[in-house]
């Protein structure tokens, strides 16, 4: 098991949530709490970059819808960027690839706008 590592950046455009390491169970609240103390201003956008992540169960998944949920109450975009094959499939698989915005390339969303 990776420990879990989550690395926040304010960028012009917003913020970007660097995830890296194992996320399940036993720690998937902690991105939540990470994406409420660091929610970006309204009108901006959380960009949540998942190219660091090992794993992920269906604990971390809950957690990502929330983390979208959240931003979205706030006034904010929400994109995920660098989503690994195994849980681009997960998220395929459950439809969630229509709810979330899912890029290869983080730089249009940490650009100034």
């Amino acid at each position: 098991m990776k420990p879990l590592t989550i690395t926040a950046s304010h960028v012009p455009a917003g913020l970007v949530l660097e995830v890296a390491g194992d996320l399940d169970y036993t720690n998937a609240q902690r991105l939540r709490h990470a994406a409420q103390e660091t929610a970006p201003s309204p009108g901006r956008c959380l960009t949540v970059d998942l190219g660091g992540l090992g794993f992920c169960d269906s604990s971390g998944i809950t957690a990502l819808i929330a983390v979208r949920n959240h931003a979205l109450a706030t006034g904010n975009e929400m994109a995920l960027v660098a989503v690994p094959a195994a849980t681009r499939r997960l998220l395929h698989m459950t439809g969630l690839d229509q709810v979330f915005d899912i890029r290869d390339d983080p730089s249009p969303l940490t650009d100034a706008p």
